[in-house]
């Protein structure tokens, strides 16, 4: 009986790019420089997880292939191996376009390269939200209706809630449950929340979601 709020989703770690169709400057060719990320590594922001997988607690990872230009910038984005999950796919893909990379260079000249990412799904907590998600698991844990609709409902809820100045201004349901009741008493539950538990939350919009008893 678990409430996950959702925290970090995606991280994309870089790996090797495949052997090219036509002849590129390779990693080992002499005079040669790989691409890098610009700043900080390659992430996908928490509000872009498919509402439609956190509803069913889909997690999964996308592997793409993709030209990083001369000029840093990611085109012709595919999806070489699948998640499983063609939302997350999609999610995945639309993260990579704003991506930025200092481009390879071959004899101190930019050029195009082919490159692989991954990106990787995980609903999970992580500070400062963990309490926040403890506090809300028992709020609804204590609603015996409310638990009871939690564990036939076909969907879990998702709520997206906005913090500001170290305060909830704002949740709204963005996923349905599949039970408006249910839906209401989750929201009910995040209004809830002590006010002392958004002191070091920072300003923005969260994603969180309450997973089935079972899980």
């Amino acid at each position: 009986m678990l409430a996950i709020l959702f925290a970090l989703m995606a991280a994309a770690t870089d790996t090797p790019p495949p052997p090219p169709a036509t002849p590129v400057p390779t990693a080992t060719a002499p005079g040669f420089s790989r691409p890098a990320s610009i700043g900080a590594p390659h992430s996908c922001p928490e509000t872009q997880y498919p509402v439609s997988a956190l509803q069913t607690g889909t997690e999964g990872q996308t592997i793409m292939k993709f030209t990083i230009t001369s000029d840093g910038h990611v085109t012709d984005i595919s999806v070489r191996t699948s998640s499983g999950n063609a939302d997350l796919d999609a999610a995945a893909t639309t993260c990579a376009r704003d991506w930025l990379y200092r481009p390879a260079l071959q004899d101190g000249a930019p050029v195009a390269m082919s490159w692989m990412a991954e990106v990787r799904w995980r609903i999970g907590v992580e500070e400062p939200y963990s309490a926040l998600a403890s506090a809300a698991k028992s709020c609804l844990r204590a609603d015996s209706v409310g638990w009871d609709e939690m564990k036939t409902a076909p969907f879990r809820p998702v709520a997206r809630v906005h913090f500001a100045n170290g305060a909830m201004t704002d949740v709204t349901v963005v996923g349905s449950s599949g039970d408006s009741d249910l839906d209401s008493r989750t929201l009910a539950c995040y209004r809830g929340l002590p006010p002392e538990l958004m002191a070091n939350i920072p300003d923005g919009d969260q994603l969180l979601v309450i997973m089935k008893p079972n899980e």
